[in-house]
């Protein structure tokens, strides 16, 4: 049977719907198994034999026509992830999407893909106001005061400011938690020095702890212990590498002005 010019748009439109959602698990922090294996359950799906290979910054996905049911050509797609955040609630709605294909049509599908992507952007407004109370927390948790739990809120604020203008100018990862090392020890210190507080250690650590890689080592432990090496070793060295940056961050300011 030859595969019509509908056919083959049809297969075209499963393999780039499958692959963007994989996509954009990756992208808000999913693991690579989890892209992996949700490229291929949507492809299968449709009865589409596809084989997916995921790193942290590229998704191959291949469809296998001698595997596959009925007519079938040989695509393969590529992709490249250029920049990652942590946005959990997009990963479980896609998720939820992808085990729910019987409720959609093909363009179904991309208008509701379409609408995760618009309505789980997190606001500027709602950033800040989890960044201050992430900063409450942690100056208390780590046995600050409320000198120390207002000092932190201010790094918090101006983080978050910095995270959002960072992105938006596309300046890499490390350079961002180095400046964020930076600009959270400069404040801590600032108020060590008009004696608001008694000790600039707290501030420090709470904000800086908003940055720390906790979800980039879990996914890393979490990616080894499925068997995909190359994503597991990669997320570890990502977060030391960013454990390296704020550390250096901080370190460059309290050896400059201490």
């Amino acid at each position: 049977m030859q595969l019509t010019a509908e056919m083959i748009q049809r297969e075209k439109d499963i393999l780039y719907i499958a692959c963007t959602i994989g996509k954009m698990i990756l992208q808000n922090g999913g693991e690579t198994y989890r892209t992996e294996e949700t490229i291929v359950r949507i492809c299968e799906h449709y009865h589409i034999r596809a084989s997916s290979f995921a790193t942290l910054n590229t998704i191959i996905t291949s469809i296998d026509p001698f595997e596959t049911k009925g007519p079938s050509g040989n695509y393969t797609y590529v992709d490249r992830i250029h920049s990652r955040t942590i946005n959990l609630e997009k990963v479980h709605r896609l998720n939820d999407l992808a085990r729910n294909l019987d409720r959609y049509d093909l363009q179904g599908l991309k208008e509701e893909i379409r609408r995760i992507e618009d309505e789980c952007a997190v606001p500027l407004k709602l950033k800040i106001t989890g960044h201050v109370l992430a900063g409450i927390s942690f100056a208390f948790l780590f046995g600050g005061n409320r000198r120390d739990a207002v000092v932190a809120v201010i790094s918090m604020f101006f983080l978050a400011v910095l995270e959002k203008v960072f992105r938006q100018a596309k300046i890499n990862g490390f350079f961002t938690n180095l400046a964020g090392g930076m600009l959270a020890t400069a404040i801590s210190l600032f108020f060590f020095r008009a004696g608001f507080v008694v000790t600039f250690s707290t501030s420090i650590i709470a904000a800086l702890m908003l940055l720390a890689p906790g979800i980039a080592f879990t996914n890393s432990i979490r990616d080894i212990i499925s068997g995909d090496f190359i994503s597991g070793v990669s997320r570890g060295v990502e977060a030391m590498t960013t454990g390296i940056a704020l550390a250096a961050g901080s370190g460059v300011v309290l050896s400059l002005f201490l």
